[in-house]
């Protein structure tokens, strides 16, 4: 009795696997930063101890201020250069399925030809010059925020006084809304259901962008999928 042998779709492989590998990635830097606190909160009480200071006492509230700005400022930063890798995985994954669209169809501009910011350039390539839609839902209004505090990340280091004017208002604005996007010191931070959404939130749309793209090339070019 013979069976059918199994099949396997090697197309953007690789991203899907980094996409997870992110949020994977995320888990551990959340661990990390709880055993962090954990450790700090145990050496703060160690001062206390040995040394029976009170909170009346200079040497607890320098103990205290020290606890709390790593707790509070330094160990929350974590999360920043995620950010930043998960952005950029989001960048590419677009860009390469975009050049794969392109040499299909035989195009000649490229979305680098265009311009504006990234996001900007590839909704006009894909839905303008490729004919293959970018959707504008939730998940896109999360990689916006993202692709901003990205922006704001890599060339300040986060720090909100720095950025343009324009770039400034935007920060603000999130941090308004009391979606898990705060300031402290002036520099930027994201709390971990913020950090979370925006990861579960990039790697939905680009799986989802994954299977419509194999969608269509199934469909122009029937039997020819490599596995």
């Amino acid at each position: 009795m013979s069976s059918l042998p199994l099949t396997f779709d090697f197309r953007l492989l690789d991203v899907s696997l980094e996409l997870r590998a992110l949020e994977e990635h995320l888990q551990l830097i959340e661990k990390h930063t709880k055993q962090l606190i954990e450790e700090e909160d145990a050496s703060f009480q160690y001062q206390v101890e040995e040394h029976n200071l009170t909170p009346e006492d200079a040497e607890w509230d320098f103990a205290s201020q020290m606890r709390n700005h790593r707790i509070e400022f330094l160990f929350p930063r974590f999360r920043n250069p995620f950010l930043v890798a998960l952005y950029s995985v989001f960048e590419s994954a677009v860009t390469e399925i975009a050049q794969l669209i392109q040499r299909t169809r035989g195009l000649q501009i490229t979305i680098n030809d265009l311009r504006g910011n990234f996001l900007e350039k590839a909704q006009k390539y894909y839905n303008d010059i490729l004919g293959f839609e970018l959707y504008a839902n939730e998940a896109w209004n999360q990689i916006s925020m993202l692709s901003e505090l990205r922006n704001a990340i890599a060339h300040t280091n986060g720090r909100i006084d720095m950025l343009k004017q324009e770039n400034q208002k935007k920060i603000k604005k999130f941090v308004k809304q009391e979606i898990g996007i705060y300031s402290h010191y002036n520099f930027i931070l994201v709390d971990e259901p913020c950090a979370l959404r925006m990861c579960v939130s990039v790697r939905e749309y680009v799986e989802d962008l994954i299977k419509r793209y194999k969608e269509w090339d199934d469909s122009i070019r029937p039997g020819s999928r490599r596995i």
